[in-house]
């Protein structure tokens, strides 16, 4: 079956010391095909969320993708 969410742009950033620096802008299915790290993060695939600064972890990204 096609999922039309795993087409969804998220933007994937990492938590460093210094603050979060962006690593790319991707699909959810590219996103969640990286190695799992609990360091990555994760814009909302909802654009008007992700400009409100909604962020995601992993689990909380696939569980997005997996709803119908």
């Amino acid at each position: 079956m096609d999922n039309k969410r795993e087409k969804l742009i998220v933007e994937v950033s990492v938590d460093a010391s210094d603050g979060r620096r962006a690593v790319g802008i991707m699909n959810m299915r590219q996103a969640l095909d990286l190695p799992e790290m609990p360091s990555l993060s994760y814009t909302h695939p909802d654009p008007a969320k992700a400009a409100a600064g909604i962020m995601m972890n992993r689990q909380e990204l696939a569980g997005f993708m997996a709803c119908p």
